[in-house]
């Protein structure tokens, strides 16, 4: 089933757990706006396909791999992700600069020893950026390291 022109439903089921990984109609609509309102502005950024490497999880899966017990990925309003030759920084920082701030609720990007991907949760519009660091430390970074990731992104996409 496709979700918007370039992802399918299949991308944010998939999990190692073998556990039961299906989506209710509700979520799927959650999914759908979690692609049309952030990944797919996002894509057209970095021209270039973005990697959905947790997605949608059941109950069951979350408890499985260690997921806060509010996480977003239940309700289908958030996706882990990577671009490939993009750093976390990067990433994060390109989404910060596609996507209309008032659609997102949480970037998270993550140390390379950590999973090297980026959170994104699309909400409330509260836009939290977070960093988790080697330590596992969730950290706000300064708006100057933010601007700094954006700068990157903005660079990285001029091809400079």
């Amino acid at each position: 089933m496709r979700l918007s022109q370039h992802f399918r439903l299949s991308e944010f089921t998939r999990t190692g757990t073998g556990l039961p990984n299906q989506p209710t109609d509700e979520h799927r609509l959650s999914l759908r706006a979690l692609c049309v309102d952030v990944l797919e502005p996002l894509r057209a950024y970095v021209g270039a396909p973005v990697r959905v490497t947790s997605g949608y999880r059941s109950q069951t899966v979350n408890e499985a791999v260690g997921g806060s017990a509010t996480s977003q990925h239940c309700c289908g309003d958030a996706a882990d992700i990577k671009v490939s030759g993009w750093s976390a920084e990067e990433l994060a920082g390109a989404v910060i600069d596609s996507v209309n701030n008032s659609r997102l609720h949480q970037v998270i990007a993550y140390h390379p020893t950590r999973g090297g991907h980026v959170h994104v949760g699309r909400g409330n519009g509260r836009c939290q950026v977070l960093y988790r660091a080697a330590n596992g430390a969730y950290q706000a970074p300064p708006p100057e390291q933010v601007a700094d990731w954006v700068d990157a992104a903005r660079r990285r996409r001029a091809g400079a």
